[in-house]
């Protein structure tokens, strides 16, 4: 048998690429999923916020969320977009939607990464049901009917 030299100069220059292209496809990828995982939370903390929200800024639940969109998005999102957030609302239901990108900007356009990076949105809807009052009416209730058992 004879030994072919260069064999695993070959191997090396054909496969250690293909490798290194697919762990940065990983990459990328696990960036979409947290990105995605962390706007789908704060979307739906600020849509929380904003449905709850009393006094502040004149009870304008868009002003609200436009208020708190800064300090809740932070300096988390890492390789991908800082998200821009949209808000809707529909009567006591607030919902806040978040648009950002991966920028992966490694291996240009090779293999199957896309041109221009993965968009991902989430959302998240709240509805204001004035739960202090709803509180406030249960635990009064509450009273009442301990004061007419206490009668007893």
């Amino acid at each position: 048998m004879r030994k072919v030299k260069g064999y695993m100069t070959l191997e090396a220059s054909l496969i250690m690429p293909m490798v290194i292209c697919v762990f940065v496809i990983i990459m990328s990828f696990t960036y979409y999923l947290y990105g995605r995982c962390i706007l789908s939370q704060d979307t739906y903390i600020l849509a929380f916020r904003a449905s709850i929200g009393r006094g502040e800024a004149g009870d304008n639940k868009a002003s609200i969320v436009a208020s708190k969109t800064d300090d809740k998005l932070g300096k988390k999102y890492f390789g991908t977009t800082k998200p821009t957030i949209k808000t809707e609302v529909k009567g006591k239901e607030v919902i806040v939607r978040g648009y950002a990108n991966v920028r992966s900007r490694a291996m240009g356009r090779y293999f199957l990464k896309p041109k221009t990076g993965w968009d991902f949105m989430a959302a998240g809807r709240a509805k204001d049901l004035d739960c202090i009052r709803h509180i406030r009416k249960i635990k009064r209730y509450k009273d009442i009917g301990t004061g007419l058992l206490d009668r007893r």
